[in-house]
């Protein structure tokens, strides 16, 4: 037989989700779940049923959708006359068989099948990990590994994020997940204004958050849509009025002062329309298509729509020279609104009909900036294995003094008695000496009286 998951040939518990079962160690199971260990604390290897190993089965209750690990032989005393009291066996579904597997598995450092049946599957997987977790009260086993399997899907991941960032939100603020979070955010606020009421499903402090990112976001937009009307090609000193700060030669290129003019309308057209900040994708084809340049837009035909001026052949090419100048110019300006701040591979999975160019930083974490918020909260008694040798060291410890007493808490003891003892004689000490101070005091005052009466009138 093979000692390796899910049978251990060394493995001291037997778990049967029927029709699954598991030979595993009772010491894993106790590191990863405090309800495990509070459980299998509670068992005996040896009596009816138990062929010198714990054993344990899943049954149904009514407050775990997931069913409760229990031992069997709970179920009936020994003897025939109690046989008759044995529950049926249970043919557990699929969906809970394949759970309980991926709890087990990450109890071991193994990877959860999160994608079986398909990636639109693998958010609520991770839910039932987590509902699962949250039982057996194992979170701190279970959350990290939950993300570094998400992290194994690669690129798909994310792409998974970028088509739902509501509910990946969701579960990144429960997991305390700054991956997911960020990631999460980056979409949320570059489609502001596409998820309209789908954001009052976020948290509160989480949609605040959002909300003042995409804020800044769109004053900074407000902003460079301002420079870029007023940009000047030949301007030497921004800010400046145009005809002092230009060289001589340029401020009679009339061909360029045309194609500013084409360049101020097209834009103020784009405004007008809401093709810009205020869009419904946040004004991203506007400014990819600046960000292009070239034939991207104002070409030839939408030249025609704005120019008035009948112009030559020559007159015509000077101009468009003149534009490929201004839009090389205004291109630069767009550079940084189109930088992708998430994780999403726009050239493997398509691009995003979008920006991704917010981002949160970690100081800005909700359960960073207000630890104290509703969050989820591991239980208190959860620990990690560490604090469990710790605590095993601390119960023997306990079992063979018998009094709940040790020697060290004998001596700590002695001393906290000595230290009172040592107190109360300097409190003593205090109170003697205020009291002969009070006396010499009180002397004093009968000297200068007796003298004061000395003195004639």
């Amino acid at each position: 037989m093979e000692s390796s998951f899910p049978h251990f040939r060394d493995g001291d518990v037997n778990i049967v989700v029927y029709k699954d079962v598991y030979r595993l160690h009772s010491s894993t199971l106790k590191a990863c779940s405090r309800e495990l260990r509070d459980l299998l604390s509670s068992l005996s290897p040896f009596g009816f049923g138990h062929y010198g190993y714990l054993q344990l089965e899943l049954v149904e209750s009514v407050s775990h959708g997931y069913g409760v690990l229990e031992d069997p032989n709970d179920q009936y005393q020994n003897g025939s006359m109690y046989m008759q009291l044995q529950k049926p066996i249970i043919m557990w579904p699929p969906a809970v068989r394949l759970v309980w597997a991926n709890m087990f598995k990450i109890f071991y450092d193994l990877s959860p099948l999160l994608d079986q049946g398909g990636l639109e599957n693998v958010l609520s997987r991770c839910w039932d990990l987590i509902d699962l977790a949250d039982c057996l009260r194992a979170t701190r086993a279970v959350f990290p590994m939950i993300e570094t399997s998400l992290q194994d899907l690669g690129s798909h991941f994310y792409a998974l994020i970028a088509d739902d960032p509501i509910n990946w939100m969701k579960l990144g603020t429960y997991m305390r997940s700054a991956l997911i979070f960020k990631e999460a955010a980056i979409h949320i606020i570059g489609n502001w204004n596409a998820l309209g009421d789908d954001l009052d499903y976020l948290p509160s402090v989480v949609h605040e958050l959002c909300e003042s990112r995409y804020r800044e976001l769109v004053i900074f937009k407000q902003e460079l849509e301002a420079r870029m009307l007023q940009h000047c090609p030949y301007q030497t000193l921004r800010g400046g009025p145009h005809s002092e700060f230009m060289v001589a030669p340029y401020a009679k290129d009339l061909s360029m002062w045309m194609a500013m003019t084409f360049y101020s309308q097209w834009f103020c057209v784009a405004i007008c329309e809401n093709r810009t900040y205020f869009a419904r994708d946040g004004g991203a084809a506007f400014y990819r298509s600046i960000y292009a340049g070239g034939d991207a837009y104002l070409g030839v035909e939408e030249q025609e729509t704005y120019n008035v001026i009948h112009m030559n052949a020559h007159r015509a090419r000077i101009l468009e020279n003149r534009l490929g100048i201004l839009k090389a110019d205004m291109s630069r300006f767009v550079a940084v609104l189109l930088v992708n701040e998430s994780r999403y591979d726009a050239d493997l999975m398509g691009e995003l009909p979008y920006l991704t160019c917010c981002k949160i930083e970690d100081d800005e974490l909700p359960w960073i900036t207000w630890p104290d918020g509703d969050w989820h909260v591991d239980s208190d008694e959860e620990l990690f294995l560490s604090d469990y040798e710790r605590i095993a060291e601390s119960d023997m410890d306990d079992e063979v003094s018998g009094t709940g007493f040790t020697e060290t808490g004998a001596a700590d003891s002695e001393n906290e008695n000595d230290a009172d003892i040592e107190d109360a004689e300097a409190t003593n000490t205090e109170g003697s000496e205020t009291e002969e101070e009070k006396e010499d005091e009180a002397a004093t005052l009968t000297v200068e009286e007796d003298e004061m009466a000395m003195i004639p009138a």
